[in-house]
């Protein structure tokens, strides 16, 4: 979570003090000449600048360089900086804007002319898209973003031979393959040669079926008069992904006779499609910065693209920037098919904001209006659990299980989880029964192996088949050092206090920050005569902040040891 603002850097620069104390710092950065020149106000400016930048306080950012342009507005690396800033706020019009500054000194950088040329193809400009976005130096994911914005920019100038032969630079490149099928698809739909975008389209979902592709190919079939085929098709998608809300929706409207809009509108909406596509990529390969800018784009030039505000969202939620995911997610209307899956995630990350009351709400109206949905009642009984809310979390989960029905093999995790909750909601008889549940659904799940046995130690029941059951957990599992605390622990109330010492030193390696763990640990040195050292670990184990529960227990044994 972002802890800079505004009010703590109004509070920082008027101090002398703390800008002397930067200035070195900041003389050795490219940025140091405009700031020294331009009085500590400037200087003040730019570092909140990279410090909300450094916390993902993006409009902040943005905010405080273009302050610092307003002093040097010819350097290149605030304008730079700037702009990008701008371009991951959604601020494109201003981005475009600098970036035509940048481009006066810099001609070929390739952001800025990548930036400028969408700015053009908004106008529908797309002669001036061209002749900007042919300056962007075709390197790094540029190889593959020039040539397909160069094509869909042809098209717009009406050039479709000379779109496709641009489009063709990217073919044969095992990476960007199958952008080049799916946009040779879009393309050749667009200029209306069906047949080969046919072609490309039956190419395209040989290689696997993504929701885009799958919405596209459809629309086409439709578009066509091809219903049934269309039909066919997005049922035989459903089998596989039975939640897609994007095709259930389509496919409702398709089997209620109404044609749907063409699926590229528009040369600019093509060039949307490709940004959408590099943005999921990137998401999934943890690239969120630059997937952030690309999904900008998108969502730029074609608004009603709410996928691609769900793949925003995606990389911000990774960069736990929960506040900004929402507001992303916030503009997802509730006729989209997107809306339920963004209301779900919204509610998430109030859960991770600490604004548990809002997000229970939020998830019980969404229960209360789709009572076949079992993720709805399952997040709501995580955010539940997070807040050590237990039996209201137990609550919610039984309605996850009587929601799903017959068990299969893979609800072993929804019957884990609620036995959780139950034995620390005081509910043991149940738990133990979901536990052993569990396992008759998934023999030898090491977690629930782990959970079980170490509850029945604690309790004193049935320590030696726990211990088993323990050991065949961490042999699964041999670098996690709590399910390696357990079989320690287990091995200490046996009364096998060196192999438990042993066992619960290596716990402590593979797991250091663990007050209970230390607890133990220091339990078992005390039985082997380690007093000194136990000490120590009992020390330990409060500094590393204890349940409530376990604090006087340790100080107790600070003072007594286990003697007393």
């Amino acid at each position: 979570m972002n802890t800079f603002n505004r009010r703590t850097w109004a509070r920082l620069t008027p101090a002398a003090a703390f800008v002397g104390a930067m200035a070195g710092l900041i003389a050795t950065h490219p940025f140091a000449g405009a700031q020294a020149a331009a009085g500590n106000e400037q200087l003040g400016a730019y570092l909140a600048g990279r410090i909300a930048g450094a916390n993902n306080d993006l409009p902040f950012a943005a905010q405080y360089f273009e302050q610092v342009l307003a002093v040097d507005p010819d350097n290149q690396e605030i304008l730079a900086a700037a702009a990008a800033f701008l371009l991951a706020t959604g601020e494109i019009d201003k981005a475009v804007a600098l970036s035509q500054r940048q481009l006066v000194r810099d001609p070929n950088n390739a952001q800025a002319n990548l930036t400028v040329a969408i700015g053009a193809a908004k106008k529908g400009d797309y002669a001036a898209a061209t002749a900007s976005v042919r300056k962007v130096q075709p390197t790094g994911v540029y190889r593959l973003v020039e040539p397909v914005i160069e094509a869909w920019a042809l098209v717009g100038q009406n050039k479709p031979d000379d779109a496709i032969a641009t489009l063709a630079k990217i073919a044969g490149n095992a990476s960007y393959d199958p952008f080049f099928v799916y946009h040779s698809a879009l393309i050749n739909t667009y200029i209306g040669r069906l047949d080969k975008a046919e072609e490309a389209f039956t190419k395209a979902l040989q290689g696997g079926t993504g929701v885009r592709q799958m919405q596209a190919y459809s629309t086409f079939l439709a578009q066509a008069g091809r219903n049934p085929d269309a039909i066919r098709t997005m049922r035989s998608y459903l089998d596989v992904q039975p939640d897609d809300e994007a095709i259930r929706a389509a496919l409702a409207g398709i089997e209620a006779g109404r044609k749907p809009d063409p699926f590229i509108p528009s040369p600019a909406a093509g060039m949307a499609e490709l940004f959408y596509g590099v943005a999921a990529s990137l998401t999934q390969e943890n690239a969120t910065v630059a997937a952030r800018n690309f999904a900008r784009m998108s969502i730029y030039l074609r608004p009603d693209l709410d996928g691609v505000r769900a793949v925003l969202a995606t990389g911000m939620e990774r960069d736990e920037m929960w506040a900004d995911a929402n507001a992303v997610l916030g503009g997802i209307p509730a006729t989209s098919p997107y809306s339920w899956e963004a209301r779900n995630r919204v509610a998430i990350n109030l859960g991770r904001l600490k604004r548990t009351d809002e997000a229970v709400a939020m998830l019980t109206k969404m229960a209360d209006e789709r009572k076949d949905r079992v993720d709805v009642v399952n997040n709501l009984g995580d955010i539940l659990r997070g807040a050590d809310r237990f039996a209201a979390a137990a609550a919610a989960y039984d309605k996850a299980v009587e929601r799903t029905g017959k068990l299969g093999p893979e609800d072993w995790v929804l019957l884990y989880t609620r036995g959780t909750v139950l034995e620390r909601a005081g509910q043991w008889e149940r738990a133990e029964a979901d536990f052993i549940k569990a396992l008759e659904l998934q023999p030898e799940q090491p977690y629930v192996l782990n959970y079980l046995g170490y509850s029945w130690i604690e309790k004193g029941k049935n320590v030696d088949q726990a211990t088993q059951m323990i050991q065949r957990a961490v042999a699964q599992q041999p670098t996690a050092g709590f399910i390696v605390d357990s079989l320690g622990w287990g091995q200490f109330r046996l009364g096998n206090f060196e192999e438990a010492t042993r066992n619960l030193e290596r716990a402590v390696q593979l797991t250091p920050g663990d007050s209970t763990i230390n607890d133990h640990l220091g339990d078992a040195y005390w039985k082997v005569g380690r007093k000194r050292e136990a000490r120590f670990q009992w020390q330990k184990a409060i500094d590393l902040g204890p349940d409530a529960g376990m604090l006087p227990v340790l100080q107790k044994k600070l003072v007594q040891g286990l003697d007393g």
